[in-house]
């Protein structure tokens, strides 16, 4: 009886020692992606329903989740120092699909050029940085490593369910290297990727001169008109990677029937996003503390349940102004907080106090 009341004092004890600031501040183990939003359009479905100027896809949260991984939103319309900071704080940056254009003042494009400017510095002066570009993010990402060089060409793929056409030289590539033969099968025999774009790149698109011999091509697909496009692709130099098609609308996203939702389907979804998220495990970031990282991550806010109201997505976190809360100084939310870790702490000590004299008896 003894034994058992002196363990039951120890377990409570060690309870109590822990600090209650501690937390998960190092994304070698659960990784921290920057997920960036895009601008809201007047009379769209956001701005008629929501007070809205910017949005995320929820699947794309999920799809970083869903590998181990978390999200911090990034917010539209910052200069350039707003990104270098953040980028120095988190593992890994997505840019997700979208329906934007890039010449939009302050919007995706400008954000996007701000951030994969910063990720290549990052790289260059040695530090591990993955980028990964879907469907728009891709586009964006090829655009601004071109120097703004479009080379883009009109394709219809709209709602396509299709297996990749992998070229040759595929095990080369560091995104296929660690891919089972099982998988490949699925990948190159069934309809497992989900294809909806009106832009896309084509093997010519990659030999203009600034995109010359800094790209490898892994795979192909055809649109609905029979035109040959680039699906996926890596960078030589830079852990930056891209695929034309949507890898977390079958995980996450069941609006259409044309997305395909099969075993096949989601374990090849599910090969990217633990793709991702181990290329941000390899990047050591951490935010300053543990109350620095709370108020910057994804659940400081709420999902709409917007395909109910006719969006192409299930849910979307919708932003509105006053922007992200990141560098915004220490407002009343976070010195509350800071007040209720003291306060536990002190109470913590008390009780770790009390928990020792009873343990002496």
């Amino acid at each position: 009886m003894l034994s058992t009341m002196r363990s039951i004092c120890v377990g409570l004890l060690l309870c109590c020692l822990v600090p209650s600031s501690v937390a998960d501040v190092n994304g070698t183990t659960s990784p921290i992606i920057g997920v960036l939003a895009q601008e809201v359009y007047p009379n769209g479905l956001i701005s008629r329903n929501f007070n809205g100027t910017s949005y995320i896809a929820a699947s794309y949260v999920k799809f970083v989740e869903g590998a181990g991984g978390r999200v911090v939103p990034i917010g539209i319309g910052h200069n350039r120092s707003y990104y270098e900071q953040l980028l120095k704080k988190i593992n890994g940056l997505l840019l997700p699909g979208g329906a934007t254009y890039f010449n939009e003042t302050d919007g995706y494009g400008d954000a996007g050029e701000h951030l994969i400017a910063v990720a290549k510095q990052l790289n260059d002066n040695g530090t591990y940085f993955p980028v990964w570009g879907t469907c728009l993010g891709m586009e964006l990402l090829v655009l601004k490593m071109a120097n703004n060089t479009e080379t883009r060409s009109n394709c219809q793929s709209i709602g396509q369910a299709l297996p990749l056409e992998l070229k040759p030289d595929y095990r080369k590539s560091r995104l296929f290297a660690g891919a089972s033969e099982e998988l490949i099968g699925k990948l190159s025999n069934e309809n497992v990727t989900y294809n909806f774009h009106r832009y896309c790149y084509t093997q010519q698109s990659f030999t203009v001169p600034k995109l010359n011999n800094s790209w490898r091509i892994m795979s192909l697909n055809h649109d609905e008109n029979g035109l040959e496009f680039v699906s996926s692709i890596e960078h030589l130099t830079y852990p930056f990677y891209g695929v034309q098609f949507h890898p977390e609308k079958p995980l996450y996203e069941f609006v259409s029937n044309n997305v395909p939702h099969t075993r096949s389907a989601v374990q090849s979804s599910q090969y990217f996003a633990d793709f991702l998220i181990n290329e941000a495990r390899r990047n050591s970031h951490s935010y300053t503390n543990a109350t620095e990282q709370a108020r910057s991550l994804i659940y400081n806010y709420k999902p709409e349940y917007t395909s109910i109201l006719g969006s192409s997505y299930v849910q979307q976190y919708i932003f509105g102004q006053p922007d992200y809360s990141y560098y915004k100084g220490r407002n009343a939310a976070a010195t509350q907080l800071n007040e209720f870790h003291l306060i536990f702490a002190f109470s913590s000590t008390v009780l770790a106090m009390l928990i020792q004299l009873l343990c002496a008896y």
